[in-house]
């Protein structure tokens, strides 16, 4: 079965970038956000532009864990500076509705029709060294940071992560690797994942939950964790 940016499983269908990851790549000294396919069916295929207000948040974490903002200059692809342990990006779409006719990127106030809208809310976080102050989440959001040091596993070793939110384990949220989902967390919020290769790993979380602002049924937010190991 396979996951998607937005959503995993039944809901994946509906929703406009389903196909589409979200992944910190080094560039020069620093880094880049790609979207685009980079895990599963697609892999390698063309990247997708996103919008200049796509980034809401960005922080550089040292070793101790200690994280500062960036700022990140409007466009595709952003740009982040800076010698970070740990990086973090926060974004967003917007509103989505769906009607019978077409999907708008827009709040469903005074659409007529229908059928389901959300907002969309994409977290990234990429490690480059390992620490054990990084054992811990660095946000309250939707987010997965492993359990013990990731850089010492080769291919075939196991990799326990944690998804949490709001800084707490969270059960019962599929995890995907690769774009195919693996498990599902348990009451600590823990998974076990097995390395299937060397180069950008992809492990990626979806969360649905009730919206009350009046401009959308559901945020919907999605979460990925990429780190590098040798080989390919």
């Amino acid at each position: 079965m396979k996951f998607t940016r937005l959503l995993l499983l039944l809901l994946a269908p509906a929703l406009p970038a389903a196909a589409h990851d979200l992944w910190l790549e080094k560039e020069g000294g620093g880094h880049v956000l790609l979207q685009g396919h980079r895990s599963g069916a697609h892999a390698g295929a063309e990247r997708a532009p996103y919008a200049a207000g796509f980034v809401q948040q960005a922080l550089c974490a040292d070793a101790q864990g200690k994280a500062k903002p960036l700022t990140v200059a409007a466009g595709y692809p952003a740009k982040l500076a800076g010698d970070c342990a740990a990086l973090f990006v926060a974004a967003s779409s917007g509103y989505w509705t769906k009607t019978a006719w077409e999907t708008k990127n827009v709040p469903k106030t005074g659409i007529p029709g229908v059928l389901k809208s959300w907002r969309s809310e994409d977290l990234v976080k990429r490690l480059n060294r390992w620490s054990a102050a990084l054992a811990r989440p660095l946000t309250a959001g939707l987010e997965i940071t492993p359990v013990d040091d990731p850089f010492r596993l080769g291919v075939d070793d196991k990799l326990a992560v944690r998804v949490t939110l709001g800084g707490k384990p969270r059960a019962g949220v599929p995890v995907a690797y690769d774009g195919a989902t693996r498990g599902a967390t348990g009451d600590d919020g823990t998974v076990v994942l097995r390395i299937r290769h060397g180069g950008l790993q992809m492990i990626a979380a979806s969360l649905e939950s009730p919206l009350e602002d009046g401009q959308a049924d559901t945020l919907i937010r999605a979460t990925t964790l990429n780190f590098e190991l040798p080989g390919k």
